[in-house]
């Protein structure tokens, strides 16, 4: 009712200048003013007195609705800033572990490169010990097959020089040194 008092003073502040305004122009129906008034203000009453408790029930439901709404977006937007935090916090972590995975692959592939590199080494040093084996063993083997060669050569050109330069009193003479030399040794 305190919301409408002012409405009604002018309300009723406006009939009064009507009913002033009435008598001194006799055309203004000062009496049908006043009953349209009372009527108004009945009407206004009535409708205070009757929807006064469905209305303040539909704003009651109507703001409870809102402060519903409202607790559900605010919890609604507490869930999602935490949410975003936690986000935030695993970025920031991937972020860090990114760098120390980085950090990581660096050392072990310098760590790789080293062990690739002394692996290299250690089997260029094999490969240099084993060729050098196989160059003096076929070094030797040419040595062999030189000497090999050249005992079948003198031994042919022996042969040679003695089928020709030998002559049978040569030979017979040979032949009785050699039986004499025998005979001497199995004394």
């Amino acid at each position: 009712m305190k919301r409408y008092s002012p409405f009604l003073i002018l309300i009723l502040s406006q009939a009064a200048l009507a009913a002033e305004h009435g008598t001194a122009h006799e055309g203004i129906p000062t009496r049908t003013v006043i009953y349209q008034l009372i009527n108004f203000t009945l009407l206004i009453g009535g409708l205070i007195y009757f929807l006064r408790e469905p209305v303040g029930k539909y704003f009651h439901d109507k703001r409870a609705d809102y402060l519903n709404a409202a607790s559900k977006a605010e919890t609604a937007r507490k869930a999602a800033e935490a949410e975003r935090m936690e986000m935030q916090i695993r970025l920031t972590e991937l972020e860090s572990t990114a760098d120390e995975s980085v950090t990581k692959a660096r050392i072990e592939a310098a760590e790789m490169k080293k062990q690739l590199l002394a692996e290299a080494e250690a089997l260029s040093k094999r490969i240099r010990e084993e060729a050098e084996i196989s160059a003096k063993f076929e070094s030797e083997r040419a040595k062999n097959q030189l000497r090999e060669n050249l005992i079948k050569e003198s031994i042919e050109l022996a042969k040679a020089q003695l089928g020709s330069k030998v002559t049978v009193e040569d030979h017979q003479r040979l032949q009785e040194e050699f039986i004499s030399n025998i005979q001497g040794a199995q004394r």
